[in-house]
Formats: C-alpha cells, structure tokens, sequence
C-alpha cells in the first residue's frame, strides 16, 4: 500500500489543465492554504452567504491552522480555478485511511465552489474532475463529496456515476 501522507505529486505553481479560448485562459492548478487565505476571502464570504444553513451558528471563520496541520502531514488536496487569472473557484479535501476500513484510502470533499458568474462555463466540472484525478493519484479508492439539496452539484453527481453513500441531517442542539 502506498504511503500517501507526505506526498505532493504536483508543483503548487504548475498548471494541471489549462484551457485557452478565443477571450479566455481556464486554468486548475494545486494550490495550498497560503494562497486560498491570500486569495479566497471574497469568495469563501459568497460561499457562505449562498449555503450556510444556519447561519448564526455557521459562523464563518476558518481554521486556517487546522488546514495547514493537514497540508504539513500530506493529507490536504486543494485545487483552484483561475480564469485570466482571477480566482474564481477552489476545492480542498482530505486525502486519508478511513476510521473504519483501514485498508480504505480515501478522498473527502470539505469544500467545492464556483463564482455564480461562472457557473455557466465548464471551469466547475473541470475542476471537479481534477479534484478526482488528483485524489487517485494520491491514492485515493473513493472519492466522497457532499452536496446541499437541489444543488447544480447534487444534479450532476449522479451523472458522474456517484451514488448516495450517506444522507446527513442536522438539527441545533
């Protein structure tokens, strides 16, 4: 079995798939913590504002050094999507042995977003796609993402051949 812990198969700076049209260079690439705390603001702020349920107690505030524990131990996958070189959208998960199945290396979506304004492009396929092509080259056998009800993500999950593998409720206590 392979040691994915410490891993990086990718150059943070080097492009994985770049696109260029006649107006527009796509470009997703692996990216790191430093950078989405550098770059992401605006758009974690859009991010929350769209799907946080529960908003008085899903407080927006990273754990920024709980991401870099995870990026130090080789555990952290994230992805971004520049268009012309703006950010527009990102992916971080978890590359780890699941609790359960030790044997089970497997890939979790923390989280998975797009501009609205570029929702309409294929930059938020593309960019997951990539998320799952990077996580089995880290090793990954399963990859688990989690989408809010009658999403655009929960609409093409099925078409992606993923099938439901836990529904999750939640409930203030």
């Amino acid at each position: 079995m392979q040691n994915f812990d410490n891993r990086c198969p990718y150059e943070i700076d080097k492009p994985i798939m770049s696109r260029q049209s006649a107006t527009r260079t796509t470009e997703i690439r692996r990216s790191d913590v430093s950078e989405m705390q550098a770059l992401a603001s605006n758009l974690f702020a859009d991010h929350w504002d769209e799907i946080a349920k529960n908003k008085q107690v899903m407080i927006l505030k990273p754990d920024w050094d709980a991401y870099r524990t995870l990026e130090s131990q080789g555990k952290l996958l994230v992805l971004a999507a520049f268009i012309d070189g703006e950010l527009v959208g990102y992916s971080a998960n978890i590359v780890a042995r699941h609790l359960h199945y030790f044997d089970l290396i497997f890939c979790n979506n923390d989280i998975l977003f797009v501009h609205k304004d570029h929702r309409a492009s294929p930059v938020g396929l593309r960019l997951i796609k990539e998320t799952e092509k990077m996580a089995k080259q880290a090793g990954a056998q399963m990859m688990l993402w989690h989408a809010k009800q009658n999403t655009a993500l929960d609409k093409i999950m099925p078409r992606l051949k993923y099938n439901v593998q836990d529904i999750i409720y939640s409930k203030e206590v």
